[in-house]
């Protein structure tokens, strides 16, 4: 689970340390401020929305936050958001409190697993934003997804995913081990650092990331440990998966995150009853 200083630094066994996923705990509200305002994806999930969606709902899974489904509530579309992590879906609540009552109406979510739901509706458009795939272990996991995906889309409907083509250009700044940081100062009482890392398993085309982070307020020191896996899954795999499923690759897009064109986009589309 941790490798080089953050192994070093768990097996010290400091006081008042806590381990935490990277959406649980203290990290769900780091990642919230780090990854929250991230919008390279959100012209086309508008676009998409607004072409299929009509009166129907989108459904995004691996919500998070609420990042895509604000934007969605927004344009006036219902939207459902079905996540693992109960900590980021209390975030996500917490957010559309604060929304004016039409757009909070708008904004329904769930907690549930990405390979497994059941919702007992279709939806005219399903999103998994954010390489939010990587978040997925095997390939019986992606495939398990798909399925999932065909049994909520409608007739006609579509569902929308990108992931990384690169894993040596994405994240960068974090490659091969090296360690980041980043320090807060909150006031003359409260401030924060956070240690970032990954290491990548090349022959297992995935990597683990790694955070350590101290909180010092009101004279005392908290200390959270973090970590989380990401699986890069190879192209070709994606595609045997999709033509293994009830879905066809309606149009694909190109994203630069963090290099150029390093994120690929697909649109499935679930072909309409004969």
């Amino acid at each position: 689970m941790y490798f080089g200083v953050f192994k070093d630094l768990r097996n010290l066994g400091l006081p008042g340390s806590q381990d935490f996923d990277l959406y649980e705990g203290y990290y769900s509200e780091f990642y919230e401020a780090v990854a929250g305002r991230t919008d390279y994806d959100i012209p086309l999930l508008l676009e998409q929305a607004a072409a299929l969606a009509g009166g129907g709902k989108v459904l995004e899974l691996a919500c998070g936050s609420g990042r895509v489904l604000m934007h969605l509530a927004n344009r006036g579309f219902q939207t459902v958001g079905l996540d693992l992590s109960e900590d980021m879906l209390k975030m996500c609540r917490r957010k559309s409190e604060l929304l004016p009552p039409r757009l909070k109406s708008r904004i329904d979510v769930r907690q549930g697993d990405m390979t497994s739901f059941e919702l007992g509706e279709e939806f005219p458009l399903i999103i998994l934003s954010a390489t939010s795939i990587s978040l997925l272990r095997e390939r019986s996991d992606l495939e398990r997804m798909l399925q999932a995906v065909e049994r909520h889309l409608a007739d006609g409907g579509r569902f929308i995913f990108d992931y990384v083509l690169s894993n040596d250009i994405h994240n960068s700044q974090l490659r091969g081990g090296r360690v980041n940081g980043v320090t807060l100062d909150l006031g003359p009482d409260h401030k924060q650092f956070v240690l970032m890392g990954e290491e990548e398993n090349r022959e297992d085309q995935s990597a683990v990331m790694n955070f350590y982070a101290e909180v010092i307020q009101g004279g005392q020191t908290k200390r959270y440990f973090g970590s989380t896996f990401k699986k890069f899954f190879p192209e070709e795999d994606i595609h045997a998966c999709i033509a293994a499923s009830g879905l066809r690759i309606a149009d694909s897009r190109l994203y630069s995150v963090e290099g150029d064109g390093n994120v690929r986009c697909l649109i499935l589309e679930k072909e309409a009853a004969r």
